[in-house]
């Protein structure tokens, strides 16, 4: 069982909507470094963070929980 499910399918939704983590991080003013932390459950996405990546890759606000929490 992966203990980080819902970060396992923002990847995948990254990688359906072909947005790779240079493209992300920029557009989340992060690092590569910063994002990768988040991105593979070494750190936590803030909410302005979370909001952002659900607009960019249209997650409405009830499925948000299925890729962050």
């Amino acid at each position: 069982m992966n203990k980080y499910r819902e970060l396992v399918e923002l990847k995948g939704l990254l990688r359906e909507k072909k947005i790779n983590y240079v493209t992300l991080a920029r557009y989340l003013k992060l690092s590569l470094s910063a994002l990768s932390n988040k991105i593979n459950g070494k750190s936590v996405f803030n909410l302005i963070e979370v909001i952002n990546i659900s607009k960019l890759v249209g997650i409405e606000r009830k499925d948000i929980p299925l890729y962050f929490f």
